[in-house]
């Protein structure tokens, strides 16, 4: 069943700003807080919370809550255990490379404390945090079906807040293995977000989300001034205002900043996806983001490998590794899709079981462009 397009979209620029954030290389100054004080892991949680939401909310809906507890536990075990993989190849690549992904800390130590959640290490650290949202995720759903919502949102409000003042980032460097770079505590707050707008559109069959001028236009000079503010240094010289920082600190200007970004991509018309799907470049983004796990648990091995070596090379030859490196991402959706496709013919009629239709979708001649477009690359 169809996908929302621009959703798939949006996650695969995501997955790319993040690829090209985890290594040095000339374009990573294009990807990362390139429009503000919000960066692409603020908008790839929100989108997981969101499509979370709308996959299992209809789930629910056709087979009962019971199926759909269990189809978030299936899907948090594969994460956890995609997690692990990861954190298995990580130590050996640092034992045996020489590398400093467990810095000061024994290879033990840095399994068993992934292992547990406990600490993030390397770039794998939004894995562990997925775990915890969908293993609550069933709770929180079923809050919004019974109309308190308003519950989940103090909850998540006051997680939020707390975290201002330190709540969630206690787990540090004494173990050896760096700071927490993921708080959950303020992380739930994208991931709940994005849930609670996907059960309004799941209960409405509509956006989930009003369309106001007066707010678009405060978005507009909210965003604007904040992108300004963030680049003032490379500009002018001049220090940010607001003390820009590149790394997830999530002060509530972020925070805005994610908020005010996510209403005027909503605003952007429907036409503009149709156009976009002509171009290969989009559909290749619409694949990755179709795949995200996929993708990410990839560019996670590919990353990891290349950080150290490409250091060496010219900028010219950093470049073209950066490039090769953006479209080996490909490489995983599609054997993935392939996969997939050849389950469901193979042995599968349930349609559930295949690609879920979320409640947010643009015409029907812009869905058969979709299909069409995804199976021409």
């Amino acid at each position: 069943m169809e996908r929302d397009w621009r959703v798939d979209t949006l996650r695969g620029y995501f997955l790319v700003a993040m690829t090209l954030g985890h290594f040095p290389n000339p374009l990573a100054p294009f990807t990362e807080y390139t429009f503000g004080y919000a960066s692409a892991p603020d908008g790839f949680v929100f989108l997981s919370g969101l499509v979370s939401a709308w996959v299992y909310l209809l789930f629910r809906q056709r087979r009962g809550n019971s199926a759909m507890v269990s189809k978030v536990f299936r899907r948090a075990r594969t994460i956890y255990l995609t997690h692990i993989a990861l954190l298995v190849v990580g130590t050996l690549v640092a034992l045996f490379l020489r590398t400093e992904v467990h810095r000061a800390a024994h290879p033990l130590q840095t399994f068993v404390s992934g292992a547990l959640l406990w600490n993030q290490v390397g770039f794998d650290r939004i894995l562990p945090m997925y775990c915890v949202f969908l293993a609550f995720s069933p709770i929180v759903l079923k809050q919004f079906t019974e109309g308190r919502a308003w519950l989940i949102g103090v909850i998540s409000a006051g997680l939020w807040v707390g975290a201002q003042f330190g709540l969630g980032g206690l787990r540090s460097s004494a173990a050896g293995l760096g700071s927490v770079t993921f708080n959950l505590c303020a992380w739930q707050a994208y991931f709940v977000a994005g849930q609670y707008i996907g059960y309004r559109a799941v209960r409405s069959q509509a956006s989930g989300v009003g369309k106001s001028r007066i707010l678009l236009a405060a978005c507009v000079v909210v965003s604007l001034l904040l992108m300004v503010d963030r680049h003032l240094l490379s500009l002018w010289g001049i220090s940010p205002l607001l003390g820009f920082s590149g790394h997830p600190d999530h002060n509530p200007i972020r925070f805005l900043d994610a908020a005010c970004l996510g209403y005027l991509i909503w605003w952007i018309p429907r036409a503009v996806d149709v156009a976009a799907m002509k171009l290969r470049f989009f559909r290749f983004l619409n694949l990755l983001g179709g795949h995200s796990l996929q993708v990410f648990a990839f560019s996670m091995l590919i990353t990891r490998f290349e950080a150290n070596t490409i250091k060496t090379l010219s900028p010219g030859a950093n470049l073209i590794v950066a490039l090769l490196i953006v479209l080996s991402l490909g490489l995983p959706a599609w054997l993935h899709q392939s996969f997939r496709e050849r389950r469901t013919r193979g042995h599968n009629t349930d349609p559930w079981s295949g690609r879920t239709r979320y409640p947010c979708p643009p015409a029907a001649t812009m869905r058969s462009a979709s299909e069409a477009s995804t199976s021409r690359l």
